[in-house]
């Protein structure tokens, strides 16, 4: 017993520095990089902070009222307006062609050279509608709090028979974050799964598996290259997790850090989860087979299963309280999946969480060993592919 202790660890060592040391680890690296960086630089580039406008005018205090009026309207609805007043008509126009500001406002119009950004239109015209009616209120001496009543954006009480939480005002950015999430957790749980069955394989087609189980019994050896490429998935992830961070930071792209960095713990956890879930399934699947031709063929069903959970996540970003959503996340199959989307949209209840978390790591553990016995009965089998009768009745 316990020269199995040591030997399970000196097969984790072993699978984790060969792998290490494998073009196609530094390839994957390289690539989600890449595609991590395309996406970072993307949304810096289309603006991660606040929309900004440059509004001038010309006239008088009134006009003045006007613009400053927009500007605070502006500030509540986090964009910026900055005010320029500006001498004369020739001036303005001279302003608009140099594009120093986006529109000018006068006595009796708004101007833009080619057009008025909606946004701003709209900031203007409710500034110049709250003006004539202050002005309209102090002529026929209305007091305060009349005032105040009528000016009440919500007058009536709203209630809900089956209230949903409010949207997130970082939604949008959160989804964001959530489908780079669920791509890095999709390739990874795939490809290092692709890692353990070929593998096995190869330690099968080339008899280096009968000397391993001289000195160590299937079941520790199984569980020492499980952990060996699961540790160099996690390794790999939190460099890609901290380079991801790291880029958006640079670049200003939110949201950074607080649903970038949460997004990286749950993908990071529900990594370990999910690929102790799929490991020992792919693990079992390439015992069964000897040829790495024959691999594509046993592991259709895994392969399916992680797809289709995938699919599953990217449609849960778009409403991740629907019922398929919120079953995904849920269920052990594809919850390593789904429920991380959810979490970091905030659409996944505290119950919800904790019923999944039970399920998967029961489901894991009732697993393991039902795996651990095909592998033990195949994994020595050479030949023509090996039933899944014939493997659990041998061990």
């Amino acid at each position: 017993m316990s020269a199995d202790r040591g030997t399970w660890r000196l097969i984790a060592a072993r699978d984790f520095w060969v792998r290490l040391r494998e073009r196609s680890f530094l390839i994957s690296t390289l690539l989600n990089v890449t595609v991590i960086s395309v996406l970072v630089l993307a949304r810096a580039a289309a603006g991660g902070g606040n929309q900004s406008f440059d509004l001038g005018y010309v006239g008088n205090q009134d006009v003045a009222g006007v613009v400053n009026g927009a500007a605070a309207l502006a500030q509540q609805a986090n964009i910026d307006v900055h005010v320029t007043q500006l001498q004369t008509t020739s001036d303005a126009e001279v302003a608009l062609r140099l594009g120093t500001v986006d529109a000018v406002v006068t006595n009796t119009s708004l101007q833009g050279l080619k057009g008025v950004d909606p946004t701003l239109e709209a900031l203007v015209q409710a500034s110049d509608r709250n003006l004539r009616l202050t002005r309209l209120l102090d002529r026929h001496d209305v007091s305060q709090s009349e005032r105040d009543a009528a000016g009440d954006p919500t007058p009536l009480d709203v209630y809900a028979f089956e209230p949903e939480p409010p949207p997130s005002p970082t939604q949008a950015a959160d989804a964001g974050v959530a489908f780079i999430g669920v791509l890095l957790l999709y390739g990874q749980l795939f490809g290092y799964g692709i890692w353990v069955a070929s593998g096995v394989i190869e330690e099968k087609a080339s008899r280096v598996v009968e000397m391993l189980l001289s000195a160590i019994r299937p079941r520790q050896l199984l569980a020492g290259k499980i952990i060996g490429i699961g540790a160099l998935g996690l390794c790999q992830l939190a460099l890609i997790a901290g380079f991801a961070i790291g880029l958006a930071t640079l670049t200003h792209a939110n949201p950074v850090p607080a649903s970038a960095i949460k997004a990286a713990a749950l993908v990071i956890g529900w990594f370990i989860l999910g690929f102790a879930f799929y490991a020992t399934l792919f693990a079992a699947a390439g015992s069964l087979v000897t040829r790495m031709e024959e691999l594509q063929n046993v592991i259709v069903p895994i392969n399916l299963t992680i797809l289709v959970s995938f699919f599953i996540s990217i449609g849960a970003l778009q409403n991740p309280n629907s019922t398929l959503a919120v079953v995904a996340s849920i269920l052990p199959v594809s919850s390593a999946l789904a429920m991380p989307v959810r979490i970091v949209l905030g659409a996944a209840t505290a119950w919800q969480v904790a019923l999944s978390l039970s399920l998967l790591i029961a489901s894991t553990i009732v697993l393991v060993p039902v795996g651990a016995r095909l592998y033990t009965g195949a994994v020595l089998r050479t030949g023509a592919r090996v039933k899944l009768r014939d493997a659990w009745s041998s061990s």
